[in-house]
């Protein structure tokens, strides 16, 4: 049997970032690939290049033998590529069956009504939606959402399906059902590329799983091997480039009895329809580095924004010193003297980096010191003193991290909340990174320190936590957890073992 598609070379770059590195890959007719990788693998870009949204830097995707490589989305579509969404988005005032109809009439299939329909209703029949045709799309519940996304795919007729997060946000029992349609559509021969960070998900429906790390491959194997696999473990748990701290300057537990510094008690949160966190429970005390370790898509940068109410809670508190903060804005927290380093960076590209720095400054407390904490981010990363009338968005990845950890620290915070700050970096800025974390601890600074690799977290951390698919799974003290093997298991969330 043939391959339905074949990538040959393909690299986009965006300005100096290369999102996609010399990838070649292939799916036979019939094939279910798995892709996985860390939070800027490059794997939602790999879906827009195959899908035209972007167009390759250079490389070919071919279709059937036929290359697509900056073809129009509707084009591809036409030709039987099919992608569902990370976050439905159906037509909310039509019904499930108006919104499946759509991919029929003006698709690449029949523009005949009642040959639509018929089509439409056996899709329906297939996703578990035939029971709910007259219902408005916008009053479903989030497993309905997605099986209505997946049905809106499967509308175009499509010989090869692009599912991107079809189990994200899911209980386990809503999974289940997910997973019994797609099983469907593995055994009726549909050709499947599935990005999942369930991996349970993932690795049960994969013939193969593909590895991506800085938009390259890594490896590709079958499911019960790829965890066992040494590279794609260090990529996840972290390596063991970063050493522990001198146990001779280990900082001191927190004393019996002692309050938190902060709390956060069952914890529900989410967005809209889609609930990413569960009865979530973790506690930081004054002077530690408490990790909270997990996969992407876990749940943990929802976390933070549910500390800060960035969103609302469904249910629980967050406790700041023993005092509910569940009614301050957001804007506000910075002045109790919690403060965020956010995935991403965000730095003002149009700034320079001492103005970058400044802006950090701004909470009340932190302005009548504000030149005494720029003279210790500059010791702390001296790279920034150098770079400091240098405009923001010109510096290089590495150093934007370390503009980012700045201007947090320029807030002059009791706490503050690193989240993903190895993110995309090289492993000789990471060591950079990761040897600043307990320098600043040891200025009397609390650190919620939020990040997929493991074991670089685990070596700078007091304690941690595990959070897989919106719940903790394991937590306790960072060293016993750095040398535990259930680690492994509970982080990838499927036995790990070695055969």
């Amino acid at each position: 049997m043939g391959n339905i598609l074949e990538v040959d070379g393909l690299t986009k770059r965006f300005g100096a970032l290369v999102a996609i590195d010399d990838l070649s890959f292939s799916v036979a007719e019939g094939e279910v690939l798995g892709i996985m990788g860390p939070n800027g693998a490059g794997k939602s870009t790999l879906f827009n290049l195959i899908m035209g949204k972007h167009a390759p830097t250079s490389g070919d995707i071919r279709f059937a033998g036929k290359s697509i490589a900056g073809a129009k989305i509707s084009e591809i579509c036409r030709l039987g590529i099919g992608r569902t969404y990370q976050i439905p988005q159906p037509f909310r005032r039509m019904t499930v069956l108006e919104n499946l109809m759509v991919g029929k009439l003006y698709g690449h299939e029949s523009r005949h009504v009642r040959a639509a329909r018929e089509a439409a209703s056996e899709i329906l029949e297939t996703t578990g939606l035939a029971d709910k045709a007259d219902k408005e799309a916008g009053a479903l519940g989030l497993l309905d959402l997605k099986r209505l996304e997946l049905a809106r795919a499967l509308s175009t007729s499509p010989r090869l399906l692009l599912l991107d997060e079809i189990a994200g946000g899911l209980v386990e029992q809503e999974v289940d059902a997910l997973e019994a349609i797609i099983d469907g559509l593995r055994q009726r021969g549909q050709s499947m590329i599935v990005i999942e960070h369930v991996l349970r998900t993932l690795f049960g429906h994969s013939d193969r799983v593909l590895v991506l790390n800085f938009g390259a491959r890594v490896t590709d194997d079958v499911p019960e091997d790829i965890v066992k696999h040494q590279e794609v473990i260090d990529i996840y748990l972290g390596g063991t480039e970063i050493a522990p701290p001198d146990p001779d300057k280990a900082r001191p537990a927190p004393e019996a009895g002692a309050m938190p510094v902060l709390a956060a008690r069952g914890i529900d949160a989410g967005y809209g329809a889609f609930q990413a966190l569960f009865d979530v429970s973790l506690e930081v005390y004054p002077g530690e580095i408490v990790a909270l370790i997990g996969m992407n898509g876990a749940g943990k940068t929802t976390l933070t924004r549910a500390i800060t109410n960035q969103i609302p809670l469904m249910a629980g508190e967050v406790d700041w010193k023993g005092v509910s903060i569940a009614q301050v804005p957001t804007h506000k927290v910075v002045d109790l003297g919690i403060a965020q380093c956010l995935e991403g960076r965000k730095i003002f590209g149009q700034m320079t980096v001492e103005e970058n720095l400044e802006v950090g400054a701004l909470p009340h407390h932190a302005r009548p010191h504000r030149a005494e904490m720029l003279e210790e981010i500059y010791a702390l990363f001296p790279r920034l003193r150098e770079r400091r009338h240098q405009l923001g968005g010109t510096l290089s990845g590495g150093e934007q991290q370390m503009l980012a950890i700045g201007r947090a620290l320029m807030a002059k915070p009791e706490l503050v909340i690193f989240d993903e700050v190895s993110l995309g970096l090289a492993p000789r800025i990471i060591a950079q990174i990761y040897e600043a974390i307990p320098r600043i601890a040891a200025s009397g600074i609390t650190i919620l320190l939020i990040e997929q690799s493991a074991q670089r977290s685990l070596a700078v951390a007091d304690r941690a936590y595990i959070l897989e698919r919106g719940r903790i799974v394991m937590s306790g003290d960072a060293a016993e957890m750095r040398a535990d093997k259930a680690v492994q298991e509970a982080y990838f969330g499927v036995d790990a073992k070695a055969g």
